[in-house]
């Protein structure tokens, strides 16, 4: 098979009821040779009049290949605070580990992001705190 074995990647996101945002990524898929470093982005905004910070949780399909996909940088590292109407492009990059197995050919990425309530609660406060 050599080291021309390429591995189709689709990217997907959303988020909970609770999140007053659009979430999306910026391209549905990427075909990639596993070994190699690749970078995708995602699309992020705040549609509320407020501060919210929010979490997002990745997971992987189908669950045998999640162990083989590693990201070397995620937003999904820290919580994102977004102002009222901010929008980020939000990066991504991965490798795919060569030990996939063959008969793996589509790997699935996929976000949920959460509204995080501690900290939005946190953000706002200091937002209105007298200067």
């Amino acid at each position: 098979m050599g080291t021309w074995r390429w591995v189709t990647v689709q990217f997907d996101g959303g988020v909970n009821s609770a999140l007053p945002w659009e979430f999306h990524p910026n391209q549905a898929t990427l075909q990639v040779q596993p070994g190699k470093q690749y970078e995708t982005t995602y699309h992020a905004k705040n549609t509320s009049g407020r501060i919210i910070v929010g979490s997002a949780v990745p997971s992987v399909a189908p669950a045998r290949g999640s162990k083989y996909f590693n990201k070397t940088e995620c937003f999904c590292f820290t919580a994102q605070e977004l102002g009222p109407g901010e929008s980020r492009e939000m990066p991504v990059r991965f490798i795919v580990d060569p030990a996939l197995p063959a008969d793996v050919k589509t790997l699935t990425l996929s976000y949920a992001f959460y509204r995080n309530d501690t900290l939005t609660a946190e953000a706002n406060a200091q937002a209105a705190a007298p200067r």
